[in-house]
């Protein structure tokens, strides 16, 4: 009978190894990379632009080319369009960020050839129907008027804006930006940026090396002018606190933080660390603190946000009202904590334990192993970053986390909505 007394063995995680990429680069500049796992019956094709809010000459003409970009070409309606992927077990993701403009196509590896072909029908020849264009407004309008009655939502848009002021990165789509909106507006960023463009692919999943022959012969046709698309965010502005008060909201949000490194700094891993231990998993300071001693919150974390050139540190808790007070007190006195006290080996190595465990569990597909390469090409990673990732956790020592809290954990900004 099993003894539940007794844990279950277990070892240290000494190494992890990225699967390798394999690439192809077409004469007219585009690049195919691809994972190939034979034991599934899927793929998932991505079709990445350098396209996202940043590029846009109006705000939200990436957000309604992502919507409406697979909403009918010069041959097929909308409805068409859909039916062509779902019969046969395909569907279509579009989405969109500041930088980047990502189409995924998820379907079966038995019809990779057809799906291909209609995917690539989409990037070629979109049309953006002024009808789709506005059921999507509309809908954007809809789902505006709900988020902005969540604390959290606004609280977020505050906290951006304040980072970044009126640069793109600060920004979030109003109903003016919806308005202002135009068929011409998305046919113009069309043509810009996606038309003619680079991209990457990434393909993973189940598929042949004919199967990469046949894409490749597709997008040789594509004609492709290369241009230098750089992002430039701008300089840092100084710290801030604003409290919006929302009558008859019994919750509030609270951010804390401030624009920071981001995976390319020679510190970030000893800030993986030092943030995990503050705010970073389940049984962190902060929520020993604030959810289970003091029941403040249902959750509270703290996270670092890559964002091109830097990055966004944020600490975010919903309280009750009655309890903003004391939760803010509390997690400035965590801070003060750590940067006062650092940690101690028992807490480090647990701490160190979970992240590495965290970092295997998040290769466990060949699809996550495919967005881990994504992050090294988007964000200019060496090839060994995650190899190496352990060994770097491995390395932290309790004086690099009282160094690292002293270094990066103050000037920071705060943001209360409700």
């Amino acid at each position: 009978m099993l003894d539940r007394s007794i844990a279950p063995y277990s070892s240290s995680i000494s190494s992890i190894q990225l699967p390798s990429l394999s690439s192809v680069s077409l004469t007219n500049g585009i690049k195919i990379h691809y994972l190939i796992n034979p034991s599934l019956q899927v793929f998932r094709l991505e079709i990445i632009f350098s396209a996202g809010s940043y590029f846009g000459e109006k705000f939200g003409q990436s957000f309604f080319v992502s919507k409406t970009l697979n909403l009918g070409t010069s041959k097929k309606s909308a409805k068409e369009v859909a039916e062509e992927f779902e019969k046969l077990g395909g569907f279509l993701e579009i989405s969109q960020n500041l930088e980047r403009l990502n189409i995924t196509l998820h379907g079966l590896s038995a019809f990779f050839k057809e799906q291909v072909d209609n995917l690539l029908e989409i990037i070629a020849d979109p049309t953006f129907p002024e009808d789709e264009l506005k059921v999507q407004k509309n809908i954007s309008k809809q789902s505006l008027m709900v988020n902005l009655e969540k604390t959290s939502f606004e609280a977020n848009r505050i906290f951006r804006s304040g980072l970044y002021g009126d640069h793109v990165f600060g920004k979030s789509l109003g109903f003016e930006d919806i308005d202002e909106i135009e068929r011409n507006d998305l046919i113009s960023f069309f043509e810009k940026n996606i038309r003619n463009s680079g991209f990457e692919v990434f393909i993973s999943g189940n598929f042949t090396e004919a199967d990469i022959e046949y894409v490749s012969g597709q997008l040789k046709c594509f004609n492709i002018i290369l241009r230098t698309k750089e992002v430039v965010t701008p300089g840092f502005f100084p710290k801030f606190k604003d409290r919006i008060d929302k009558e008859g909201n019994i919750q509030c949000s609270l951010r804390l933080g401030k624009r920071m490194i981001n995976r390319k700094h020679p510190d970030f891993y000893k800030f993986m660390v030092t943030n995990t231990i503050l705010g970073g998993y389940f049984g962190s300071r902060l929520m020993k603190n604030i959810r289970e001693e003091k029941g403040l919150t249902y959750g509270i974390s703290s996270v670092l946000t890559p964002m091109g050139a830097d990055g966004i540190w944020n600490i975010g808790a919903d309280v009750n009202k009655d309890n903003l007070d004391l939760a803010e007190i509390e997690i400035e006195k965590e801070i003060a904590n750590l940067k006062e006290k650092g940690t101690n080996a028992n807490e480090l190595n647990l701490v160190k334990s979970y992240i590495n465990g965290s970092i295997l569990n998040s290769m466990n597909t060949v699809f996550e192993a495919m967005d881990k390469h994504k992050a090294l090409i988007f964000e200019g990673l060496p090839i060994c970053f995650y190899d190496d990732l352990i060994d770097k956790i491995l390395e932290v020592k309790e004086k690099d986390v009282l160094e690292i809290a002293n270094k990066y954990f103050d000037d920071y900004s705060i943001v209360i909505v409700g």
